[in-house]
């Protein structure tokens, strides 16, 4: 590559020599220092396995190893980067997608530091007699919700106990409990359950009349348990061993269909296994604290007219607010202590301002958040710092922000960058590929199609690249999506939701067509992932299971939806165990094809074997990881290979069965395209694997552990999935996606794009949120919210098809008219 100056003169250089990670194909480029360099390609092409999984890597690790000898014990060859040698580099920071914490605990405030600063603040000048309630021997623990001495002692910060709620285990009074009054007792979720024949009979209830109708004393029993009046039970069960049964003679009391939610919910293990009783229940506000969760110190000390608990309800733009009163009546020694602190925390707050997200409250927890939001509040945090000569990587910044929002994302970059810092970033994005001052194209297609540059350059040269896929879509006006839009909004009928109220969302009334793609649209903030993920996803399928939700006040038209599907980008998985195939269950077919081969047979080995999650056949060394988690003690715990099994998973005799001249452990090395290649039987399987080339996963690895996905790979994983139910599932379905282009290459917008037709033609209907108002434009039904953010969002500011909604004032419309070409 011939070197080239930056627009500055620099010619300082990172020099990366014969990378392999992943699918690099022996990369051997210069990036230049000092500078914005954009890593673009399409999906798959190697952008994140240089910028993230190289560079970012080796950083880290020559940072550990500088720490201690002790940690080297545990590094070898196998656990770096494939790279011969990175010369020139310095200190990185990184904010990838691949790691995003949706944890209930973690908040904005939690995320970007924010909290911590304030909990110095407060305990600081709370302590000295300066703050109202101020006490003596006050610590920053006193204002965390979770610390022993800042949690409220009765609910233990969580603000409240979540209890059954009668209304919730019978939804729809109107009906018979057994015929759709009840999503609890439609199911067998409890060993009470088999009683309620025999309950009914006890009372004299015929239970095909409606729940109201039934005997209250009937009613009571069922919900609140009989005291001490037993119940007598007779229970079937088949013998295994015989074409007998078995008959079990029960005589006890009931506790009842609330306590029962209760128990089972405090009994179950895990966070999953409570969300199975979540819906039966609702949080009741601590008596002790309000509903705040914080202990008497937090409540008692107030700074400027807030404690620390109303401070976190206010959204960043109004503590901004806060924080300049505060300074402002600071004085003597107290002025000193804000003076040290203050800085920090407005520069947190300007920062997540600059990155679109003054509408959030500081307590907003971050499974309430879009990925976009997500994303840039972890980006706030790093992009806070005042260090200089750093490298910066950053995966997809400009997810989720809307067209109107990316100016002030390219100040924040180009300030970083004047600062005398190097940007890296992995990006899709246009528009800010646009703003870059180098490019680095990876190529030219996906997975083991990618790995080599195509183009390192200065970004005004990229077009001009004729191998270089990424530099087609440079002009803004260039349509990404080419869909036909017919007359298919209204045609099936439509929905309607009425009296729509979560977070700054106030909608009266929406309708949305059946069996068309609508898209919600809107400035950042603006209220479409709220209206979206936590209103009408939930409203839906509560109203198809023949429930209702707090969210929305009523839901019609749906007597043709069978189903529901929320698709986000959450993780599918935490440790190296989850992968593509078991996700997508693609694994449990291939596996019985090995069961099946004469190989198998001879050394009995069934389909279990071939699971690295069971021990029939899986190396126990590494227990079928494949790696194994070395305790770093006051570092982070990093995997290392396994030495016993080489990272193959598998025993011995397992990877001696071979189907089609491959062993186990190689299909897992497949992508979905080869896998596709490979196996054209049985059909199930074919199926799947198609679903994920149809949303464009053709270039993941079938074993390509879960925790190197991003969230939108996630996504579309979980896309694949409805996809394939959606073509099995007879009757019809909706289908919600959250940003289901982010990190996606324009070149891959249209193959999303043929995903939603599919489902569309398969009877069902797609509604997304989404920023590329390139799919926007070719949507069958607009949903336009705004007309700003946060509180100044959270209505319906305009709604139709494209051209209605393009010839309005809103934000959205004037970029859409943008996106039109003038006719010739």
């Amino acid at each position: 590559m011939t070197e080239r100056a930056l627009p500055d003169g620099g010619t300082d250089w990172v020099r990366v020599v014969r990378a392999r990670t992943h699918n690099l194909r022996d990369v051997t480029v210069d990036i230049p220092r000092g500078g914005i360099v954009a890593f673009t390609g399409v999906s798959g092409s190697g952008k994140t396995s240089l910028a993230i999984d190289t560079v970012h890597a080796e950083a880290q690790l020559r940072y550990l190893e500088g720490l201690s000898p002790f940690v080297r014990q545990y590094i070898t060859p196998k656990d770096r980067p494939q790279v011969d040698r990175i010369e020139g580099l310095g200190a990185t920071l990184a904010v990838d997608q691949r790691r995003l914490n949706r944890h209930s605990r973690s908040t904005v405030a939690t995320m970007t530091g924010v909290d911590a600063y304030l909990g110095l603040l407060y305990s600081r000048l709370g302590a000295d007699g300066g703050g109202e309630g101020a006490g003596p021997a006050l610590s920053s623990g006193h204002f965390s919700r979770y610390s022993p001495e800042g949690g409220c002692p009765r609910c233990h910060g969580a603000g409240g106990t979540p209890h059954a709620d009668p209304d919730l285990v019978v939804t729809r009074p109107e009906l018979p409990l057994m015929e759709g009054g009840s999503p609890w007792f439609e199911k067998l979720r409890s060993p009470e359950q088999v009683a309620v024949p025999f309950l009914a009979e006890q009372y004299g209830a015929d239970l095909a009349l409606p729940w109201r109708e039934l005997p209250v004393a009937f009613r009571d029993a069922l919900l609140y348990g009989t005291g001490d009046v037993p119940v007598s039970t007779s229970v079937r069960v088949p013998n295994k061993n015989s074409d007998a049964e078995v008959v079990y003679q029960l005589n006890q009391p009931l506790r009842g269909a609330v306590a029962e939610v209760e128990r089972l919910f405090a009994a179950a293990g895990s966070e999953n296994a409570k969300q199975r009783y979540v819906p039966y229940m609702r949080q009741v506000p601590c008596e002790d604290c309000g509903g705040t969760g914080y202990g008497e110190a937090a409540r008692g000390v107030s700074l400027a007219g807030a404690t620390y608990p109303e401070l976190s309800v206010l959204r960043v733009h109004q503590v901004q607010q806060w924080t300049a009163r505060l300074a402002g009546g600071l004085t003597g020694v107290r002025k000193e202590i804000g003076e040290a602190l203050l800085p920090e925390v407005t520069g947190r707050l300007r920062m997540l301002e600059r990155l679109g997200l003054a509408h959030l409250e500081l307590g907003r927890t971050a499974p309430t958040l879009s990925g976009g939001e997500l994303q840039r509040a972890r980006t706030a945090a790093q992009l806070s710092t005042s260090l200089t000569g750093i490298m910066f990587v950053l995966d997809e910044l400009g997810s989720g922000l809307h067209p109107a929002d990316k100016e002030r994302l390219r100040l924040i970059l180009a300030d970083l960058r004047d600062a005398g810092n190097t940007v890296l970033l992995v990006e899709h994005d246009p528009d800010v590929i646009a703003e870059a001052d180098w490019v680095i194209d990876l190529g030219p297609g996906a997975g083991r199609e990618g790995g080599e540059v195509m183009f390192s350059g200065p970004v005004r040269e990229l077009a001009a690249c004729p191998g270089s896929v990424t530099g087609r879509y440079l002009d803004p006006s260039r349509p990404r999506i080419t869909r036909e839009v017919s007359a298919r909004a209204g045609r099936h009928g439509w929905m309607e939701l009425k009296d729509i109220r979560v977070h700054s969302v106030r909608v009266d009334g929406l309708r949305l067509p059946l069996n068309a793609l609508t898209c919600f649209t809107g400035v950042s903030g603006s209220g479409k992932s709220s209206l979206l993920g936590h209103a009408v996803a939930p409203a839906l399928a509560a109203a198809v299971a023949g429930g209702s939700h707090p969210t929305v006040g009523a839901v019609s038209g749906i007597g043709s939806v069978a189903w529901v599907d929320s698709v986000d980008q959450s993780p599918i998985g935490r440790t190296p165990r989850s992968n593509p195939a078991t996700y997508s269950k693609a694994f449990d077919a291939i596996r019985k094809l090995y069961a099946g081969t004469d190989r198998a047979r001879t050394l009995n080995l069934g389909a279990s074997a071939f699971s690295f999650n069971a021990a029939a056949g899986r190396c126990e060394a590494c227990t079928g990881y494949g790696r194994k988690l070395v305790d770093m003690h006051f570092l982070p715990d990093i995997w290392a290979t396994c030495d016993v099994c080489d990272g193959r998973r598998f025993t011995p005799d397992v990877l001696s069965v071979q189907y089609r001249g491959l062993a186990i452990d190689q299909v897992l090395h497949l992508t979905v395209d080869e896998a596709a290649e490979h196996f054209d039987e049985p059909r199930p399987l074919a199926a799947v694997l198609g679903a994920l080339r149809q949303v464009g996963l053709g270039y993941l690895q079938l074993g390509q552990s879960a925790t190197d996905l991003s969230g939108g790979e996630a996504q579309r994983l979980k896309l694949a999935d409805a996809i394939r139910r959606g073509a099995t599932g007879g009757r019809g379905g909706v289908v919600l996606l959250d940003e289901p282009l982010t990190g996606l290459h324009p070149a891959d917008v249209q193959r999303m794009a043929g995903a939603f037709d599919a489902l569309l033609a398969a009877g069902h209907t797609v509604l997304v949120a989404e920023h590329d108002l390139h799919l926007a434009n070719c949507a069958d039904w607009l949903v336009d919210m705004g007309p700003g953010a946060g509180e100044h969002g959270g209505r319906v500011v305009a709604e139709g098809i494209p051209e209605e909604v393009r010839a309005t004032d809103t934000a959205t419309a004037g970029h859409l008219r943008r996106l039109v070409r003038p006719a010739r």
